[in-house]
């Protein structure tokens, strides 16, 4: 932890040093690096930075930690969640200024920080005009828990610099639904003059609220969705993007556009649909902007077609042509932008994260706008951020009114030994009167992305491309410095239940393919087994234990076996699929001193294993594990049973109470005999007296399962 400090105290002073002649330079400047503890003693990290907000007079940054970390491996309950940071000046440090895991009354986590907007209301509850309009900081993230989503916003207070929660919904995940938020506006219904705040839930539909300032949080989210719900339940994906344009309230999910129409009884239609089937999580219609019409009158929407795997990020334009009728102009692929830029062959693109944000270029008194986007190289593999096709820096497109196109990079282009960046989500211009523009970002791409967050700035002349910027050279990642994640052998107990009749594809499955995929990604096997007795649901389990070097080392050995291509294509193997009743069970655990001072070896392969798992009393664990260590391992070895392995939980609270220990008979019966004489033996007596001389050491009756293992378990 005092390395991450001290790193960070010189990278913030050498950012000093720069800051004013920075726009002199025409340098890039790197405003924040991700892992690091602020001034309150807050950690300030994230993988990836979702937005960034200019609000009176500061700059505000919503991070997320998907696949960071600090999200990944603790268990439900322990994880950061996603926050919003807080820039008060260009010569200032960014700071925590609200983590959403912390400020919630339900103890609900949150992985992103999903919607950051700075919203106006010119009218209150009831439609009436407000004396003045009322500008508020607005923070939405979705949350996940078993079976269940909810969406939260947060309001901040600015003059006591606090924010208040507020449960906007919450409900089932079942069918797939995913509560994420992506998008709000505040609209102005032209039938009834009332004006109310829009928000995207993800796949339960479209939310509405209205400002009133008698309440905390300032706005009352009405207790329903406006839409789909009584159409057809819910979207089958989640809306991307949301704008008014000419008046009116449109947003967009999977291949179409939908259009408010306003009324007491409001109804929405579609105004275009490709009727082309896009991914469910990041595929379709993406960052709905409003522009000027370049062919006529009033304004058009400028959008990105991102068909899942098969984008290639077609910015394409939708016109009004009068009578409700509209026309789409295509106007540029990102895929061929980036190829040429690159001089490299691009098999697939994403972009425009958030929307198109607009700029003023003075220098030629015009409108621009910036899309961030990434996109996969198939040639050039140097230029790829390590264990993926990405390409590793961060571009952008600049595009003009006149619909011509620039690509421009942050922070220039990537070379090997670089930092990777990949992929810019978030703009903003400073509010501090220096010209510059803010640039946020990483995509975390389902890779390992520990306190890769970024925000870079440059002078606008710089981030228009209309001068070169001489590059940051302050570009280290903050690494992990957590020892325990880091210390080992740590191992891993996994419990899988298969539905009714697919308990052999189960089995089928890890001796054919997960165990040697395994192998390949560092998750070595100590064995897999499954249960000798018990009802036909628990004989469907299938259990099995890895070692990693470390947890930490877990992790990343985990999100590379999930990303292998060859599993993708296992998975892919109908018969391979809906194999399990319930989500696997996973626990992680760390060896005592004594489990390797007590093991036996096995003198014949087969016979039974007997996994036991005992929890203690309050402050008693030590108790119980000195009872093992120093007189129970012992009898159980003179008893015929065979200690292999001890271990406690490595996660609390279980570590402070749980002793898990495998035993091998070498047979079933054998194993009934072997208990009888331990249990008869008068020195067994003698010990477990002595024990309780305190009460006893266990809190419950120890849980028993005998194991039977496979016959390509390497602990046979």
């Amino acid at each position: 932890m005092k390395r991450i400090i001290k790193n960070n105290y010189l990278f913030f002073l050498m950012n000093l040093l720069f800051a004013g002649s920075s726009v002199a330079q025409n340098k890039w400047i790197q405003s924040y690096n991700s892992g690091y503890i602020d001034k309150k003693g807050k950690f300030a990290g994230g993988s990836e930075i979702m937005h960034l907000v200019s609000h009176k007079g500061k700059i505000y940054a919503a991070n997320g930690y998907w696949m960071d970390a600090r999200w990944v491996i603790p268990p439900i309950g322990q994880r950061q969640s996603a926050q919003v940071l807080r820039l008060d000046s260009s010569e200032s440090e960014w700071q925590v200024d609200l983590d959403t895991g912390l400020s919630n009354d339900h103890g609900l986590e949150y992985m992103k920080g999903n919607v950051l907007k700075s919203v106006t209301f010119t009218k209150d509850e009831n439609g009436n005009k407000l004396e003045e309009p009322v500008n508020i900081l607005v923070m939405a993230s979705g949350a996940n828990f078993e079976r269940g989503g909810a969406v939260s916003s947060w309001v901040r207070d600015d003059d006591l610099g606090n924010w208040h929660h507020t449960l906007v919904r919450h409900g089932s995940t079942n069918g797939g639904v995913r509560w994420v938020p992506r998008d709000m506006e505040v609209h102005v219904d032209k039938v009834t003059g009332k004006e109310k705040i829009f928000m995207s839930l993800g796949n339960p539909g479209i939310v509405s609220g209205t400002y009133d300032k008698k309440i905390p949080g300032k706005i009352r989210w009405d207790n329903h969705v406006e839409y789909p719900f009584l159409d057809v339940g819910s979207f089958r994906t989640r809306p991307l993007g949301m704008a008014i344009a000419n008046g009116s309230l449109f947003f967009s999910e999977g291949g179409a556009i939908f259009k408010r129409i306003d009324g007491r009884v409001p109804k929405y239609i579609k105004v275009l649909d490709f009727h082309e089937d896009s991914d469910t999580d990041v595929g379709g219609i993406r960052g709905l902007t409003t522009i000027e019409n370049p062919e006529g009158h009033g304004q058009s929407l400028l959008f990105l077609w991102a068909p899942g795997d098969r984008s290639e990020c077609q910015v394409k334009r939708l016109d009004p042509v009068g009578n409700g009728k509209y026309k789409v102009h295509d106007e540029i692929k990102l895929i061929d932008l980036m190829s040429d830029h690159l001089g490299a062959e691009i098999t697939y693109t994403l972009g425009a994260h958030n929307m198109m944000y607009s700029f003023m270029d003075v220098d030629k008194g015009k409108k621009v706008h910036l899309i961030g986007f990434q996109g996969n190289i198939k040639t050039k593999k140097h230029l790829r951020w390590k264990g993926s096709s990405l390409y590793a820096g961060a571009l952008y497109a600049v595009r003009q009114e006149d619909q011509t196109y620039k690509v421009l990079e942050v922070n220039n282009a990537f070379r090997p030994g670089k930092r990777p960046l990949v992929a810019p989500r978030a703009f903003c211009y400073s509010p501090f009167g220096d010209d510059q523009i803010y640039f946020g970002g990483h995509d975390s791409s389902r890779k390992v992305s520990d306190n890769m967050a970024w925000i870079f700035h440059a002078s606008s002349e710089v981030a228009l491309g209309n001068k070169k910027g001489k590059e940051s050279s302050i570009t280290k990642i903050n690494t992990t410095t957590n020892t325990k994640l880091h210390n080992g052998p740590i191992y891993e107990l996994r419990i899988y239940s298969a539905n009714e009749g697919r308990f052999g594809d189960l089995i089928e499955r890890f001796r054919n393919h997960t165990h040697s995929l395994f192998k390949k990604h560092g998750l070595e096997a100590i064995g897999y087994w499954i249960p000798t007795e018990g009802p036909a649901l628990k004989r469907r389990r299938f259990i099995y234990i890895l070692k990693h070097q470390s947890r930490h080392d877990a992790y990343v050995n985990w999100v590379n076996f999930s990303n292998d291509k060859e599993w993708e294509r296992v998975l892919d193997q109908p018969k391979f699929q809906g194999l399990l009743s319930l989500k696997p069970v996973s626990l992680f655990m760390k060896e005592p001193k004594f489990s390797s001072l007590v093991r036996n070896g096995i003198e014949k392969t087969g016979g039974v294993y007997e996994l036991r798992t005992y929890v203690s009393q309050k402050n008693k664990i030590k108790l119980l594990e000195d009872r093992f260590s120093k007189s129970t391992a012992s009898l159980f070895n003179k008893h015929g049973m065979k200690n292999i392995y001890y271990w406690n939980a490595f996660d609390e609270p279980q570590s402070k109470n749980t002793l898990i220990y495998l035993l091998h008979h070498s047979n079933r019966e054998q194993a009934n005999s072997n208990w009888k004489s331990f249990n008869e033996d008068p020195s067994w007596e003698k010990v477990l007296l002595n024990s309780r001389a305190n009460g006893p050491l266990i809190s419950k009756p120890p849980e028993r399962i005998y194991l039977k293992p496979m016959d390509f378990s390497p602990l046979n």
